[in-house]
């Protein structure tokens, strides 16, 4: 009878035991999409690149991924489709978009990450329900991945099924005799953009010189942490361009006579720095500005940069714009509909009746006195009437339509109906086993 016991409070445990352990295996996860054809274009100022086409560093271009999946390629929410650049492009900014149907359903949800310069799709259960002839276009910007491309020339590359040349010009820029100024949008942080300025790279005598700063166009405000300006020892020659003025060292520190303009929220949107003689100083300003609301696409951010000497008649400025790079997708799918219509037309019924009169016979006998007797008999031709009635009734009844919509099977929904209730029993045939064990114990 102990033994019973045990086995029974043994059975009782590996059951749980494996009920727990079916809940694990019911469980859906998110799998990759590898099965599509990706047809893609990039363009430069709306129109193709061609080998012709001169790409200077930091141009910007769109690519557009033109992606088509078959049918038997299942699709589930959470699933994910990796699209990785080739390594001759770079993407700009890290760029968060939905891919839409026209009819507003999100299809997946899209990033773009220049840390791994990968293009990562998440799905909705959109293509779960609408499974046949799923298609998708995505829209970016890219840039030539200066990282690796060490000069200028043409490279050849593959971006899904099509083949590029990519014409590439090498350059740092020029910065200028006095003034250069340019931004770009923050790699992490799509609302936010990096302004660039360089000085005086001749290396002037500037008396008295004053310089000024205003970003209050599209609601930009400073990001104050991010505020520095510093001059460099003269050279020898004249500083050819940013890259070459960032080898040197700084010789000293000037940010702390900036003197900021605020708005009515107090955000800073433009700065003074009453600097003083400039002893044939190269000068470098650097600061990031973030956007206070959402812009159009394709929007131009301006920033304009003053500066006056007493020795110049009259002040200079240069103003720069920096476009704001966005990203769009959609998309579409269909689902199995088949449509059965069913029309029924009896024959034609003749129905045929003929009617036939029977002959008439009269005869008529006259007897007169017994001298004379004259008999007279007078037959009629038998006279037959034939009436032939035709009558065809023809029915056509309205067509009847039947129409059958064959809809596909429901995913599983990760396990979750199932995996509760099995947790449950679990549960249950578990605790049962416990107490089952301190009763027989007692």
């Amino acid at each position: 009878m102990q033994n019973f016991k045990k086995n029974a409070m043994r059975m009782f445990g590996f059951v749980g035991i494996l009920v727990l352990s079916l809940t694990v295996l019911t469980t859906v996860f998110a799998a990759d999409v590898i099965d599509y054809t990706n047809k893609t274009t990039i363009t430069v100022d709306g129109q193709p690149l061609t080998a012709d086409t001169q790409i200077s560093t930091g141009k910007a271009l769109e690519a557009t991924n033109n992606i088509s999946f078959p049918d038997s390629q299942q699709i589930n929410e959470g699933d994910v489709l990796v699209l990785d650049l080739p390594k001759e492009l770079g993407l700009i900014t890290k760029l968060e978009f939905p891919i839409t149907h026209s009819s507003g359903e999100i299809i997946g949800n899209a990033v773009t990450d220049p840390s791994t310069q990968k293009v990562t799709i998440t799905f909705t259960d959109y293509f779960s329900k609408n499974y046949k002839d799923k298609v998708m276009t995505l829209k970016y910007a890219v840039r030539p991945n200066v990282t690796n491309l060490p000069e200028s020339g043409k490279y050849t590359f593959q971006f899904g099924t099509d083949n590029f040349t990519l014409n590439y010009d090498k350059t740092d820029g020029e910065a200028g005799d006095y003034e250069m100024k340019y931004g770009y949008q923050d790699s992490e942080n799509p609302n936010r953009i990096k302004w660039r300025i360089v000085l005086n790279a001749v290396q002037d005598k500037l008396n008295n010189m004053v310089i000024k700063d205003d970003f209050s166009d599209s609601g930009q405000v400073l990001v104050e942490s991010s505020f520095r300006a510093v001059r460099y020892a003269t050279q020898p020659e004249k500083i050819p361009n940013e890259a070459a003025l960032l080898k040197l060292e700084p010789i000293d520190n000037f940010s702390n006579k900036a003197e900021f303009t605020r708005n009515a929220d107090g955000k800073i949107t433009g700065f003074t720095i009453n600097f003083g003689d400039n002893w044939n100083w190269a000068m470098y300003i650097e600061y990031t500005t973030e956007l206070t609301s959402e812009l159009p696409k394709d929007t131009k951010v301006a920033n304009v940069l003053e500066w006056s000497a007493s020795n110049f008649n009259k002040s200079r400025s240069i103003e720069a714009l920096t476009r704001l790079e966005t990203a769009s997708g959609d998309g579409s799918g269909d689902r199995t509909t088949t449509t059965t219509s069913t029309t029924t037309t009896e024959a034609p019924t003749t129905t045929t009746t003929t009617t036939t009169e029977e002959p008439t016979t009269t005869t008529t006998t006259t007897t007169e006195a017994p001298t004379t007797t004259t008999t007279t008999t007078t037959t009629e031709e038998p006279t037959t009437t034939s009436t032939t009635t035709s009558t065809t009734v023809t029915t056509v009844p309205s067509p009847s339509e039947t129409t059958t919509t064959e809809d596909k099977p429901e995913l599983p929904k990760t396990g979750e109906a199932m995996g509760t209730g099995l947790v449950i029993a679990g549960i249950v045939i578990l605790s049962g086993t416990v107490v089952l064990n301190r009763k027989y114990n007692r």
